[in-house]
């Protein structure tokens, strides 16, 4: 839907990059719109990681490590190791172009929240993106009769489509999970002043490589039939990204230093 119903629909929880989102409305987004920005990652780049679907694991394994966290084992890609830091985007806003985008990013600044009483999802939008602007947009929202335009239509679709990837997604968890695939699993750096203690960086839920390998081949079947076991298999190969991602951290640390003021 493009109008609020009577009651308005809400976003339950945190949701990653979102400031102020309201449903999409023709009459009070009527000269709202998209317009070309200078820096159009900005939204992205003090986010280290955002939600991922099945369908992408494939795709950003080749870039990211793609993990689960929290006692839901929500899927996220890895793009950065500490909140305030995404190492693929620059200060300036700019994306690294060698990398995948993920689609949570692509559908931003549009999302889906759920109505009351069991009503249709509602299309929102963030208003406080850096590139929706509220008068004579590049690519406004609505055309001059209050219809949507072709490219709020597109975005509208793409939010439906994540949408029924992620219950996808979901029911992907909920079988591995009851398959008992899941363990707790660790990112450790050396600690020069304690080298017996290695420090902890990151903490998450994977798949055990063990448990995996101990499935039936009628089980390992079903789950190449159903698309698990090649999400599975992405997950597993995406945990070498680990590396890339502490090489970045690494370097942007000693950027960092490198431009800080000298002390007096």
């Amino acid at each position: 839907m493009v109008d609020a119903p009577t009651t308005e629909a809400r976003l339950s929880g945190t949701v990653p990059l979102y400031k102020n989102v309201e449903p999409l409305n023709r009459q009070k987004h009527a000269t709202y719109g998209v317009s070309t920005t200078e820096q159009p990652f900005n939204f992205l780049k003090e986010w280290h990681f955002v939600p991922a679907i099945t369908g992408e694991f494939a795709t950003a394994s080749g870039s990211y490590p793609v993990i689960f966290l929290g006692d839901r084992k929500t899927p996220v890609l890895v793009m950065g190791l500490r909140q305030g830091t995404n190492l693929f985007v620059t200060e300036d806003g700019q994306f690294d172009g060698d990398h995948y985008v993920p689609a949570y990013v692509r559908r931003y600044p549009f999302v889906s929240a759920t109505n009351v009483d069991d009503k249709p999802s509602t299309v929102c939008v963030d208003v406080d993106a850096n590139f929706v602007v509220t008068e004579n947009p590049e690519r406004p929202f609505f055309d001059e009769a209050g219809e949507p335009t072709e490219y709020t239509k597109q975005a509208v679709d793409f939010v439906s489509a994540f949408e029924a990837d992620a219950k996808i997604t979901e029911a992907f968890v909920e079988r591995m999970d009851a398959l008992g695939l899941f363990e707790k699993k660790d990112v450790k750096l050396a600690n020069p002043q304690d080298p017996d203690n290695p420090v902890v960086v990151a903490e998450y839920f994977g798949v055990s490589e063990e448990k995996y390998a101990a499935l039936p081949a009628d089980k390992l079947t079903e789950m190449r039939d159903n698309g698990d076991l090649i999400a599975v298999v992405s997950h597993l190969v995406s945990l070498q990204r680990w590396e890339r991602i502490l090489r970045r951290a690494t370097e942007r640390q000693n950027a960092e230093q490198a431009a800080a003021p000298a002390a007096n």
